[in-house]
């Protein structure tokens, strides 16, 4: 690839960054904002805050990788960047930690369904 190609493209990569990062921040703040809150009503039990002080931790993570990206638009730091990708990574790998456990749950609950249902307990 030529240099002015390379140029080219580090162009359109800066220019798609300044058109939708904004909105994105926006969108992860909101999201950030409602799993604090879900969160918190999860925690109003006992077996609840297993689930509740994570989803808590994400959405604290979302909220500050939103505010990251206002910093590295404003800065155009790569360290700005680098904490951004940093926090949005961490509050991704917690969702898919609780979607992984999600589903061994309801592979679980699938298996003494069907287990019960077979046995002919539940009629």
């Amino acid at each position: 690839m030529s240099e002015q190609e390379n140029a080219a493209g580090t162009s359109q990569i800066v220019t798609s960054l300044e058109t939708n990062v904004p909105n994105l921040a926006k969108y992860m703040n909101f999201i950030g904002l409602l799993q604090i809150i879900g969160g918190a009503l999860y925690c109003l039990t006992i077996i609840g805050a297993l689930i509740g002080v994570p989803v808590i931790y994400m959405g604290i993570r979302l909220r500050e990788a939103a505010e990251g990206f206002k910093k590295y638009l404003a800065s155009g730091s790569k360290d700005d960047l680098n904490y951004t990708i940093d926090k949005q990574t961490r509050a991704f790998f917690i969702q898919f930690v609780l979607t992984i456990i999600g589903l061994a749950f309801f592979g679980i609950y699938l298996i003494v369904i069907i287990g019960l249902l077979a046995s002919g307990s539940l009629f």
